[in-house]
C-alpha cells in the first residue's frame, strides 16, 4: 500500500545524503551541516511518528494480516 509521504521521505533522504557527502568532502563546515541536518532529522522524525500513529490505528488490519501469516505457516508445515 503506497504511503502519501513516500516522495517527501525520499526527497529528505536524498538531501541528507548530499549534505553528508558535502561534510565528508569538507565543502561545508560543521555549523552549516548542523543547520541543514537538524531540520531534516526533525522532519524524518515527524514522518515516522505519523506512520506509527497510522499503524496503531489500523490494529484490525494488523490482526488480520497476522492470522493470514499463521494460516500460511500452518499450511506449509502440513505439506512438509
Amino acid at each position: 500500500m503506497p504511503n502519501k509521504y513516500n516522495k517527501y521521505v525520499s526527497f529528505i533522504t536524498v538531501i541528507t545524503i548530499l549534505v553528508l557527502l558535502l561534510l565528508t568532502t569538507n565543502k561545508i563546515n560543521q555549523e552549516v551541516f548542523l543547520l541543514l541536518f537538524i531540520p531534516l532529522a526533525i522532519a524524518m522524525l515527524i514522518f515516522g511518528f505519523l506512520e506509527l500513529i497510522k499503524t496503531l490505528k489500523n490494529k484490525e488490519n494488523i490482526d488480520l494480516h497476522a492470522s493470514e501469516i499463521k494460516t500460511e505457516l500452518k499450511n506449509r508445515i502440513k505439506t512438509k
